[in-house]
């Protein structure tokens, strides 16, 4: 019988290093599709956030609507304006799809960033201060997480004789001013910007006009600008 042939020394050594060679390869391109993955899973979970974000703003910004409310606790039943719109945050009304005919068509939101996330707290209840309202039908909705900062700006008007329409658009960090004649006005901004910058460095803005009231029209009335040829 013939003897059977072992391997030598350097087919040993060839062996493992090819074997070698072979298992850093899969190993580089198995960590290589996971970290693929990992970031692909990243940006799909950032994308759905901001997504989120610009569906919220779609139905509340463009629908947004002026709203006076009484306030109870006045001795002269005082209408006050429902808008308190800073540079940090924002609480307004706005139509929204009728549900429940108790609830109505118009909501009540506050948007504000609070620990890192950007609430957005809803009712179908107006109140005067945010400490009075229902809290039974409060519903808070976390639109974004792990955000640095939320600045709003508010598109508004000023005359301006050089124009066309005596008005020029300009741009507030603050709606009631209390340094201008503008506190306590009943209208609400042509348009509303809001920025968000996240922790990680990301930033996006959004755009809206709100629902055609504006310094010439209030919800249920209706006014032409003044001596303008109509």
């Amino acid at each position: 019988m013939r003897r059977r042939r072992a391997f030598t020394l350097l087919e040993l050594i060839i062996a493992v290093s090819v074997f070698t060679m072979v298992s850093l390869a899969l190993y580089a391109y198995s960590s290589g599709v996971t970290d693929s993955w990992g970031r692909l899973s990243v940006e799909r979970n950032r994308f759905n956030e901001v997504m989120e974000l610009d569906r919220a703003v779609n139905s509340i910004f463009p629908y947004a609507v002026p709203f006076l409310w009484r306030d109870p606790d006045s001795e002269t039943n005082q209408e006050l304006p429902f808008i308190v719109a800073t540079d940090s945050m924002l609480r307004l009304a706005y139509f929204h799809k009728l549900n429940d005919a108790d609830e109505g068509a118009i909501r009540f939101v506050q948007l504000e960033l609070r620990d890192g996330d950007l609430l957005a707290t809803y009712t179908d209840r107006p109140f005067i201060t945010w400490e009075t309202a229902p809290q039974e039908r409060l519903q808070t909705s976390i639109l974004a997480s792990g955000v640095q900062e939320v600045h709003f700006r508010y598109a508004d008007h000023v005359n301006d004789p050089a124009e066309d329409w005596n008005t020029r658009l300009f741009w507030r960090e603050d709606w009631d001013d209390p340094d201008d004649d503008a506190d306590d006005r009943e209208d609400i901004p042509l348009a509303i910007q809001m920025t968000v910058t996240w922790e990680d460095g990301r930033t996006e803005t959004w755009l809206r006009r709100t629902m055609g009231v504006s310094y010439r029209e209030r919800y249920g009335t209706w006014t032409l600008p003044q001596d303008n040829g109509l």
